[in-house]
């Protein structure tokens, strides 16, 4: 009975301590996410022609998708699992 009682102690504190972990990590994710939304806005007041120069198309993803060739069945039998 002494064991599942200091097992039961043992536990409790785990869990406070996760608890603790959790709320600083929902914090710190609360501070990031109003830090996007922060650097979102200022990225709307920027030169669109600025952003435009700075991203990519998606067209040029595109190429470069079908430039890189699928394995074949005869590239891959020498392969073990």
């Amino acid at each position: 009975m002494q064991e599942l009682s200091e097992l039961k102690k043992s536990l409790n504190v785990e869990v406070e301590q996760l608890r603790s972990e959790f709320q600083e990590l929902k914090t710190t994710l609360q501070q990031q996410q109003e830090d996007v939304a922060a650097n979102l806005r200022n990225l709307g007041l920027q030169d669109m022609s600025e952003v435009a120069k700075e991203t990519k198309t998606p067209e040029a993803e595109e190429n470069k998708a079908e430039e890189i060739p699928a394995p074949s069945e005869e590239n891959s039998e020498g392969i073990q699992h």
